[in-house]
């Protein structure tokens, strides 16, 4: 880290209520204490935010997109409508953060921690989000087309109108999720676990994704999808005669 960074992060730890709308494009942050910080509509486009730490900060409207927030410690931070486009947030640690709205597109979250954040309404295409934990996440409506969920905790996440077609979620944990409603077409849900999850009214599901899922009898299906249990664990998904068309 340069002598102009390390005296630029002094500042700032300094001023912390004080940076709504701040021009902080590029800057080298990394390793930052920005709690409780006011950030909201900051520009921070490209900067390095690695190791920093926003526990409680105020981002909401700040532009983020292509900043490296690997490590980062957000949690708890209002991030309410802000661009995170392109953004490495590798390891990134999140739990209780508000993302509604949010932009996380063409993003890498492996192995965030986003666990019980409120995600409404989030724009989320086209990212990775390998082994990432989004237990309890509230992502209601939210856009996550073609996005990697491979290996993730996703226990008990509120999916309902989610938009996860062309989603890769192989190996994932939905347990007691809530899809209702969500449209899964051409999600990969090879050896996802869907027991106890509501799969009632989505869109797009086949007997062919199901067959390569994990589910007990609690999990909910759509109408036009009927279980046959062979053994406790072994079953064979059939279509109902008022299969809809797609």
């Amino acid at each position: 880290m340069t002598e102009d960074s390390q005296a630029l992060k002094k500042k700032l730890e300094g001023s912390k209520k004080y940076l709504q709308n701040a021009d902080l494009k590029g800057a080298d942050l990394a390793g930052v204490d920005m709690k409780g910080a006011l950030l909201s509509g900051a520009d921070l486009r490209g900067a390095n935010l690695s190791k920093a730490f926003f526990g409680d900060a105020i981002l909401a409207k700040a532009n983020l997109a292509e900043a490296n927030l690997e490590e980062t410690n957000i949690n708890s931070a209002d991030l309410n409508k802000v661009n995170l486009k392109g953004a490495n947030m590798r390891a990134l640690y999140a739990r209780l953060a508000d993302l509604r709205g949010a932009n996380l597109s063409n993003a890498d979250l492996t192995k965030a921690n986003l666990r019980q954040c409120s995600m409404f309404k989030v724009w989320m295409r086209n990212s990775d989000l390998t082994g990432a934990n989004l237990q309890n996440i509230k992502g209601a409506q939210s856009q996550m087309q073609d996005s990697k969920f491979c290996g993730a905790k996703m226990e008990g996440a509120e999916l309902s109108g989610a938009r996860l077609d062309g989603a890769d979620m192989e190996g994932a944990g939905l347990q007691v999720a809530n899809l209702s409603r969500a449209v899964l077409k051409n999600t990969n849900f090879k050896g996802a676990d869907l027991k106890g999850a509501n799969l009632r009214y989505v869109t797009g599901l086949t007997k062919e994704q199901m067959e390569s899922t994990l589910i007990d009898r609690k999990t909910l299906l759509p109408h036009y999808l009927k279980i046959k249990w062979i053994t406790e664990t072994e079953f064979e998904c059939h279509d109902s005669e008022d299969k809809p068309h797609y």
